[in-house]
């Protein structure tokens, strides 16, 4: 997402907590090591090699896909970070339902739920009593209700774990600032959300640190929020702003191709830790480096390092554009086929998926979530149903007794295959038990001894040669890969390098549901242009609609080239064995005069230049997603570009696009004005339209059309006006805003 110093994860400033033995020179395999002086590079990737999760972490990453629930005061203001000053009465759900949320999220292939149990608002979901600002004082239920324990007895009905997210920072507590009084007030509503509610299995933190109601900031005591932890729910993980988990680094729900869990960290004096604190961890014996960068732990990273830690990734991203529900964003719901490319990206990537799905001012989950959560299920039951990998025989290059390569395809995860000592590259030959046609890959080291793989590939017999399909870093608790299908009786993993002996508990391939190809996709075009529909599996057929409906059975069926004479959406679904597979392909068709080239008199930022000067002419529109290439950004500055047609055409239309995402600095422009010229020096102004700049938090794509009573001209001009800084209401005021733009139509 766009930086914000604001952004409530964008706090490096925290302390991590490692386990402290006494004797650290006798220490076990463990969540972390020391690397004494005078160590070489090669014993410390050793070490690396050999730090291991402990038991919570572990059990944590198992839960692979978990779900966070933001619910509150700001659902009922339709904000997204509340003022504190917002009256109780406000919040009344009128039919709110914990077990719905469970089942929608236990449906989905969730294992958690964590709760908004206070947000920076201060308003809390259960009945404290350290505060009036909650449920207590609110209509709902006359004020006897418990939104917190409705959702932990919900969770364990449906044996569904159940987290808990309390914010430090508190916008309604007088105390908030006086450090010692405040980070009392909030241990004592820790204890009560640790002690009242049953088993918690995460407890999360962010750093937003804001001023409170006296204007002050607090200094967080997060030592002593750990040990109120450890000492009533040590099975938790600590998330985020805490000793177990990390944030990924974007709320994108994108990681890294390259995702280890063993980080470099500065070693702080752990004697003092010792003497302060339980035998346990609880206290800063790390501080963090750089949590955002693309190379958290390669070997070149923790060449350096002093101590090194398991600290895994948490991919966290909301199902709509805000984190609360907004009835403004009821059709911005990410669509099924997105969730499932952001499953691939942070399951597939050795991170646990936390995705969000805000309740309504009801109390329920929407339909339009449900829908698009029921779709991404369903892909994914449809690809990872049947592993193809049954039945095969392995042949491995290397392996130490008791894990041969055949542990690799057991599906008994307490097995493995790895290699003898020193045998750091080695291959797996899998011999599949008929030729299949597959398109995706599952591969898992045995994290319980450590991370290890650095680089593999994955490879096809053709009959002739080894064909290499896929490749990839590293590989962790799981890596998923996707590949164009292949038809092969056999394939072979090479694992490049690694740390130490390689491991590999699972390896799996599959089939994902029939995709449709659509030739060219999308696009614009002057008159006519062709469009071509494919399958990649045999025996499937195409069904489409031109009006950007969802294709049903009963749609049009492909046969021939669709010849387009005007714009239009398309929307492809693959049909096997009678049935609609999973999410249908979109793409949108544009009739509009070619543009020959596009100039601009200020550049586009570099962190936001899509296809560069070609981003405004290719007819493709961009998404809702900020970091789509079809998006330009200019921070601060006007946009003013300059488009030559080639030679002087009639023009009728002239449009261009842009994105608004407030609470990503982005704003619709102020104004926008066009001109037209035949010569490119002398402009005449054909139209302005103004747009009032107001607080909201729809994520939204806006046209500014100008209609011309058919001028012939060559060249466009569009000057699109910046608002220059967030607004005076924004959490950000004063800092320079976003302008995005992604396309400009002449007709």
């Amino acid at each position: 997402m766009i930086e914000n110093p604001t952004n409530k994860r964008c706090s490096l400033v925290f302390y991590l907590c490692v386990m402290f033995f006494p004797c650290v020179e006798a220490q076990q395999p463990s969540n972390y090591a020391i690397i004494k002086p005078g160590e070489s590079p090669e014993e410390i990737i050793h070490k690396a090699a050999t730090v291991i999760p402990s038991p919570r972490q572990l059990s944590w990453q198992q839960m692979e896909f978990i779900a966070f629930v933001h619910f509150g005061m700001n659902t009922f203001m339709d904000r997204e970070w509340g003022q504190g000053n917002e009256d109780p009465a406000v919040f009344n759900p009128t039919d709110l339902d914990a077990r719905q949320w469970v089942k929608v999220i236990k449906d989905a292939g969730m294992k958690m739920l964590i709760v908004t149990a206070k947000h920076h608002d201060g308003f809390c979901l259960w009945p404290s009593k350290y505060t009036d600002h909650n449920v207590k004082n609110s209509p709902w239920k006359g004020g006897k209700g418990d939104v917190v324990s409705e959702v932990a007895q919900a969770c364990r009905e449906a044996g569904i774990k159940l987290g808990v997210y309390l914010s430090p920072w508190d916008r309604h507590e007088k105390s908030y600032g006086d450090s010692p009084t405040y980070n009392e007030h909030f241990r004592n509503q820790l204890r009560e959300l640790l002690s009242n509610y049953g088993d918690i299995a995460e407890v999360w933190f962010d750093g937003a640190c804001g001023e409170g109601p006296n204007g002050k900031r607090q200094e967080y005591d997060w030592q002593s929020y750990y040990k109120v932890i450890r000492e009533l729910q040590p099975q938790a993980v600590i998330a985020i702003m805490g000793p177990d988990i990390r944030w990924v680094g974007t709320e994108s729900g994108y990681g890294r191709e390259t995702e280890w869990s063993v980080l470099p960290r500065v070693s702080q004096n752990l004697d003092a830790i010792a003497a302060s604190s339980q035998q346990d961890p609880i206290a800063g014996a790390y501080v963090p480096g750089d949590l955002m960068g693309d190379d958290l732990g390669s070997r070149d990273k923790i060449k350096t390092a002093k101590s090194l830690v398991w600290y895994p990734a948490e991919t966290d991203v909301s199902i709509r554009p805000g984190w609360f529900y907004h009835e403004g964003q009821d059709d911005l719901v990410k669509t099924p086929g997105k969730l499932v490319d952001i499953y691939y990206s942070s399951v597939g990537r050795n991170s646990v998926l936390l995705l969000n799905i805000p309740p309504d001012k009801r109390g329920r989950i929407s339909g339009n979530d449900i829908k698009a959560l029921k779709g991404l299920r369903k892909t994914l039951d449809q690809t990872f149903s049947t592993n193809l990998t049954t039945g095969a025989r392995v042949i491995a290059s290397n392996e130490r007794l008791g894990h041969s390569g055949a542990s690799s395809v057991d599906r008994d995860a307490k097995n493995y295959w790895t290699t003898e000592d020193g045998v750091e590259s080695a291959t797996l030959d899998i011999q599949l038990a008929r030729t299949l046609t597959f398109n995706r890959a599952l591969l898992q080291e045995n994290i319980t001894v450590g991370q290890r793989v650095e680089a593999f590939r994955l490879e096809a017999w053709t009959g002739k040669t080894w064909r290499e399909i896929a490749r990839g870093t590293t590989i962790g608790y799981k890596r998923l890969l996707r590949f164009p299908s292949m038809t092969a009786a056999k394939v072979r993993v090479v694992v490049e390098r690694s740390r130490t002996s390689p491991t590999l508990s699972a390896f799996g391939l599959f089939k994902a549901p029939p995709n449709v190809v659509i030739e060219p996709y999308g696009g614009s075009f002057e008159t006519e242009t062709r469009v071509r529909l494919s399958t990649d599996t045999k025996g499937a057929t195409v069904r489409y609609t031109l009006d950007g409906t969802d294709p049903t059975m009963r749609s049009a069926k492909y046969s021939t080239p669709i010849v387009l004479t005007r714009s239009a959406i398309l929307k492809a679904t693959a049909v096997i064995g009678g049935e609609l597979c999973a999410e249908p392909v979109v793409a949108r068709f544009i009739r509009c005069f070619s543009v020959k080239s596009a100039e601009f008199e200020k550049p586009f930022s570099p962190k936001y230049a899509g296809h560069g000067e070609a981003t405004i002419m290719n007819g493709k529109r961009a998404s809702l997603d900020l970091n789509d290439k079809e998006w330009l950004g200019f921070l601060g500055d006007d946009m003013i570009a300059t488009v030559d047609l080639g030679q002087a055409r009639t023009v009728s239309k002239i449009t261009a696009g842009f994105l608004q995402q407030q609470g990503s600095w982005i704003f619709l422009p102020s104004a926008v004005t066009f001109f037209v010229s035949e010569d490119k020096t002398n402009w005449r102004d054909v139209g302005a339209l103004k747009s009032p700049i107001e607080q909201t938090e729809r994520v939204l794509t806006k046209d500014f059309t100008c209609a011309v009573d058919k001028i012939k001209t060559r060249y466009i001009r569009v000057a699109a006006k910046n608002v220059g800084v967030c607004p005076s209401w924004h959490p950000s005021a004063g800092e320079k805003a976003w302008l995005f733009t992604d396309e400009i139509f002449v007709e």
